[in-house]
């Protein structure tokens, strides 16, 4: 049989009367699997279109602040409860992303790279699937069948705690033609986006914009 030519150690028999310890034989039954046990074996796999179940503190030390007024702190969370949908966190919010505006990549005719998704740590999973859902409430990212596809990988932040979500494009930017243009100075680029910066420095991510190929 072709199965035994391939596993021969699996697929012997032996032969009676042969000289067969059969103290070194191991017996591995059948295991039967219910419809159920599939249930909760598959049960790690995520519905990224449920609902999330974030609950927003504006109680927290994030919000409050002992050298704001009464009148004040009511003032801030009025705010940030105006904003309720670009919050995926009680500490972290997203604006939302740049409508209306596409960036073109060019990368020269090149056929469609879809590259295989890597394994994430079980410790991190379960954080992966909550924060794709809090990206998908706040329009951040969408379902897509494009022919291309990025593997997703994430860090750990600062606090080892906390991950970030990133997406390896070098295959793809191995392919892109990069944008030569004149650079403006750094110093000029960093004095216009002070004002925005300053109210940035909790936000993980500021922008987002739509890309095409």
């Amino acid at each position: 049989m072709k199965w035994e030519r391939a596993y021969p150690a699996a697929a012997t028999v032996p032969e009676a009367g042969s000289d067969h310890d059969a103290s070194n034989a191991s017996e591995h039954p059948g295991n039967d699997i219910e419809f159920e046990d599939y249930g909760r074996e598959l049960a790690f796999l995520p519905d990224l279109t449920e609902a999330t179940s974030t609950t927003l503190n504006y109680t927290g030390p994030h919000v409050w602040h002992p050298s704001l007024s009464v009148e004040q702190q009511d003032r801030v969370v009025k705010v940030l409860k105006s904003h309720k949908r670009m919050m995926i966190l009680s500490w972290n919010a997203l604006p939302t992303p740049a409508f209306g505006v596409v960036y073109d990549i060019d990368v020269q005719g090149h056929s469609p790279i879809k590259q295989k998704a890597r394994r994430i740590p079980l410790r991190h999973l379960k954080q992966l699937y909550e924060l794709l859902k809090r990206l998908l409430k706040a329009v951040l990212i969408a379902f897509s069948d494009s022919l291309w596809a990025s593997p997703i990988v994430i860090g750990l932040k600062k606090n080892g705690v906390g991950i970030r979500l990133c997406i390896d494009y070098k295959m793809v930017n191995s392919v892109t033609i990069i944008m030569e243009y004149a650079m403006p100075l750094v110093d000029d680029l960093l004095t216009d986006m002070e004002k925005y910066l300053c109210g940035a420095r909790r936000v993980s991510a500021v922008f987002a914009q739509v890309y095409s190929t």
